[in-house]
């Protein structure tokens, strides 16, 4: 991870396409029950100088972690790192309601692909999901795909939270815009398949193939939001939710013109990056 966090961090500046405008990490500080496509031989409990050696490499561009609350020492590492700015994601979890609202009052704010990867809710314990819906002041990020979340659990989640608090995310692996067909997750075999990625070895889903215009075109046509709504929850609440609304994330004066055109079906027209169009249907 070092290594790959020092390449970007040195050479993040050189993309001429989608701006980079950070790095994320979903892990390794998860737990093995909810491990979805990643090893868990690789994970463990938090540790600020592990976390500090990446953040130097990437030049300071390691901006948001995900992590399970149960783990030990997760409070003072999520105080520490939010103090400094860091966004922490709460996800790949078996943690209790209280668990997990401990680390909201230690500074996270953000659930990672809700639903996917981590306690549901009962009547005797709410878990991750009940402290998704109960928790102000936090964003929930979601995959809709129809494949990942049914339309009506996204609407469940959506009038619990409201639109102002749900960033839409893709969560897509290396296949999305490819042909169906085997691939590669890590060190993990993919199929890719009508319309999903899974592991081959026990057909658990793999992250995703959605195109984010997509997810955005869905929440619509499910009547679970605007157009709107949902182009809201797929731009300025995913920045708003990772602290860089002040640079993206909405077209206004001062911002860069970083946009895309969508028809009346919500179809893409055109793409256009610092005002220059860069792909035309």
């Amino acid at each position: 991870m070092l290594a790959v966090t020092e390449n970007i961090g040195a050479r993040y500046k050189e993309a001429t396409g989608a701006k980079i405008r950070g790095l994320y990490f979903e892990g390794p500080y998860f737990t093995e029950k909810y491990k979805g496509a990643q090893n868990p031989a690789y994970m463990k409990d938090p540790r600020l100088d592990e976390f500090r050696a990446w953040q130097k490499a990437s030049n300071g561009l390691l901006n948001k972690i995900a992590l399970a609350p149960e783990r030990e020492g997760v409070e003072e590492f999520v105080r520490t790192i939010t103090d400094e700015g860091v966004t922490v994601a709460l996800g790949h979890s078996d943690a209790t309601f209280d668990e997990a609202k401990a680390a909201v009052e230690a500074g996270a704010s953000v659930w990672v692909h809700a639903y996917n990867g981590m306690r549901g809710l009962t009547h005797r314990e709410l878990g991750m999901v009940g402290a998704m819906y109960e928790l102000p002041h936090t964003y929930a990020e979601l995959i809709c795909d129809g494949h990942h979340v049914d339309p009506k659990a996204c609407d469940i989640l959506m009038k619990q939270k409201g639109h102002e608090n749900i960033a839409l995310i893709t969560d897509c692996m290396t296949a999305g815009g490819l042909a169906d067909g085997d691939y590669m997750l890590g060190e993990f075999p993919v199929v890719v398949a009508e319309g999903t990625a899974r592991l081959k070895s026990t057909g658990n889903l793999a992250g995703s193939i959605l195109k984010l215009k997509d997810g955005l075109k869905n929440v619509v046509k499910w009547g679970l939001a605007n157009p709107h709504q949902a182009v809201m929850m797929a731009s300025l609440i995913p920045a708003k939710s990772v602290h860089i609304d002040d640079v993206c994330g909405q077209i206004k004066e001062g911002y860069d013109a970083d946009f895309i055109v969508l028809d009346k079906d919500l179809e893409l027209v055109a793409t256009y990056l610092d005002g220059q169009e860069r792909f035309h249907v």
